[in-house]
């Protein structure tokens, strides 16, 4: 026999028992769909982070932090006084510069200025404050208005989506822009926009009314600064974030104070000249982290290792991504093998199936093997009938899977448009994916049917064909 011959015997045999053979292949359907839509859903999940990380660049990039490691130093109050900490300078920023195959850098300062925003009688919590140089190095995910220029100075801010969402602008961002907002800072700000004549004369009235007092009780009134927006940029991971131009943020960082002498004579002690002293804080303690851009992927990680040479910590974003993402395919494993369980429980239906054919059948059985049919091919012929439950069943799964992502993609596609992202139809069935999973309902259609083919080709004729 030819295995047309096998394939239309197994099909005229498995359309004699419909019901049967439906509720069998309903149960590989099941597993295949499984297995298909929880893989398609990780690995597009996976897929679509990692097309948006080659996109904006992410993965040329090197973070570079003034530790080698992640000690806290205790004694020295963290990284701020490191003694084992390498101040990340313009000096030093000038010498990664100079490197081979480096792009560019992008200094990164988070400075700790502002502790809410209003607009309007909504006051919003900032979490976190962000600035870095405008040079392309690193990009923003611009939703209305624009990102910063080199040109820009104090007053200018970018606010998340979540912002704009809470401010009642959600589906109409660029309504936000060239809004006027205020920002609340810290209630020890002593920055830019602070009144340093003004905490000095709070400060001694404190400790007029509390003359027993060390001053840490003694909390100056915080600053009100105005801000423009210029842009709205997603939320992604900094929830709750604005950003500002590096201009602004050096002024933020400095510490203003006012400072008065004390002019003693015969006749006592009095309030001498005062002066107001500048201190830049961002040049004291330098930037928090550098951004730096390599021409390409793969050389990357050999400016991290160029990098760490100058005493800094350095990570290529790619080694870390990568490992990041790789939790995904640990996911995909539980997912899948969940999916494995119902191919199980599949494969259990198939035998049962094929066994109850084999009794229903015997007589037929010895009828073939009376008139010459081989135990071999008695063995063939239900097992190409039981690949088949398998082969039908996963056909008919992805056919559901492929059905569901027609139906889950416009869905998704409209929600990555509101949040200003251009990619569509992200989930999909992969040809690996489609073609792994006819593979698999298959083999296991083929192993349920190892056990009742062999069963069937070992009837002795003579009692196949006195079976009732």
């Amino acid at each position: 026999m030819h295995l047309n011959d096998y394939v239309g015997m197994a099909f005229h045999n498995i359309w004699r028992q419909k019901l049967r053979s439906a509720l069998t292949i309903f149960a590989v359907v099941i597993g295949a769909l499984s297995i298909t839509i929880m893989l398609a859903l990780v690995f597009s999940a996976k897929g679509f982070m990692t097309k948006q990380f080659e996109e904006n660049g992410t993965f040329q990039q090197v973070v570079v932090s003034p530790q080698t490691d992640i000690t806290w130093d205790n004694q020295n109050g963290g990284d701020k006084n490191c003694q084992t900490c390498v101040k990340l300078t313009d000096n030093l920023v000038n010498k990664v510069k100079a490197m081979p195959h480096v792009v560019g850098v992008s200094r990164d300062v988070h400075p700790y200025a502002f502790q809410a925003l209003s607009y309007g009688n909504q006051k919003l919590r900032v979490q976190d404050v962000q600035a870095y140089d405008a040079n392309g190095i690193q990009i923003a995910n611009i939703l209305a208005g624009r990102d910063f220029t080199p040109d820009d100075k104090d007053g200018l801010i970018i606010i998340t989506s979540d912002y704009a969402d809470k401010l009642g602008f959600k589906g109409n961002y660029q309504g936000l822009v060239g809004k006027q907002v205020s920002l609340l800072t810290q209630n020890y700000y002593s920055g830019v926009g602070s009144d340093p004549v003004q905490r000095y004369n709070e400060q001694q009235q404190f400790f007029n009314t509390h003359p027993n007092s060390d001053g840490k009780d003694f909390q100056p009134s915080p600053v009100t600064l105005s801000a423009k927006i210029v842009g709205i940029t997603d939320t992604q991971n900094s929830r709750l974030s604005i950003r500002v131009p590096l201009y602004w943020a050096t002024g933020l960082e400095e510490d203003i104070e006012y400072q008065q002498d004390q002019i003693c004579d015969q006749f006592g002690c009095h309030p001498g000249v005062g002066k107001i002293v500048t201190t830049d804080e961002l040049a004291k303690n330098g930037y928090d982290t550098l951004i730096v851009k390599a021409d390409t992927t793969d050389s990357a990680k050999l400016v991290a290792t160029e990098i760490k040479k100058l005493g800094v910590g350095a990570s290529d974003a790619q080694t870390t991504i990568k490992q990041q993402l790789a939790a995904f395919n640990i996911i995909g494993l539980v997912l899948g093998g969940i999916g494995g369980i119902a191919l199980f429980v599949a494969a259990v239906g198939v035998v049962n199936t094929m066994i109850m054919s084999i009794l229903e059948r015997t007589r037929e059985i010895g009828v073939m093997r009376a008139v010459g049919a081989k135990r071999s091919t008695i063995s063939r012929l239900f097992t190409v009938e039981a690949s088949l439950l398998g082969f039908i069943g996963g056909l008919i799964g992805l056919a559901i899977g492929y059905g569901l992502t027609l139906v889950a993609n416009p869905l998704i596609n409209h929600q990555l448009k509101g949040n200003g992202l251009k990619s569509t139809n992200i989930i999909h069935l992969p040809l690996w994916l489609i073609s792994g999973v006819i593979l698999i309902t298959t083999i296991v259609g083929i192993l349920a049917g190892v056990y009742p083919a062999r069963r069937a080709a070992k009837l002795n004729p003579v009692d196949a064909l006195r079976y009732e």
